[in-house]
């Protein structure tokens, strides 16, 4: 069985636009949430919604296209935030036995102490963001 061709990305907005064509005449929701109703059916950014529709007919102000790349700015900085808040804490879980001044910890003294390798024993400048320490770290024990 052969394999499928890709469609390049003008080929793709062309059979959306198609689609989005017939969708329209159907399309019973309110306009407050076509744009939504858009990016939903057809798996695509509030931005390129907004362009699609134009295309099509619906008329935007510029004051509403305005919110809607706001809006679509603060949602990618919302999941870019979520996305390394898991990576942080991915981090953490992974390397539990490392901290900001030691990058092994060996264990802990009677008074709750840690001891074990610092990071500058390793080679690697402590002033650094943890994230970057680990990396680093990471690194030299698979090279």
């Amino acid at each position: 069985m052969a394999k499928k061709k890709k469609l390049t990305k003008a080929e793709r907005k062309e059979a959306r636009l198609r689609k989005g064509k017939q969708w329209l005449l159907t399309y019973t929701g309110s306009p407050k949430k076509m744009n939504k109703h858009y990016r939903e059916r057809f798996h695509v950014d509030a931005v390129t919604a907004a362009k699609d529709l134009q295309e099509l007919g619906v008329n935007y102000t510029q004051e509403q296209l305005d919110q809607i790349k706001r809006a679509e700015e603060q949602r990618l900085r919302q999941r870019r935030m979520e996305r390394d808040a898991k990576e942080r804490e991915r981090l953490t879980e992974l390397y539990e036995d490392c901290d900001g001044r030691f990058a092994f910890i060996a264990g802990y003294t009677d008074g709750g102490a840690p001891y074990g390798v610092m990071w500058e024993e390793v080679g690697i400048d402590p002033g650094l963001p943890f994230e970057e320490k680990v990396k680093l770290y990471h690194m030299q024990m698979l090279g």
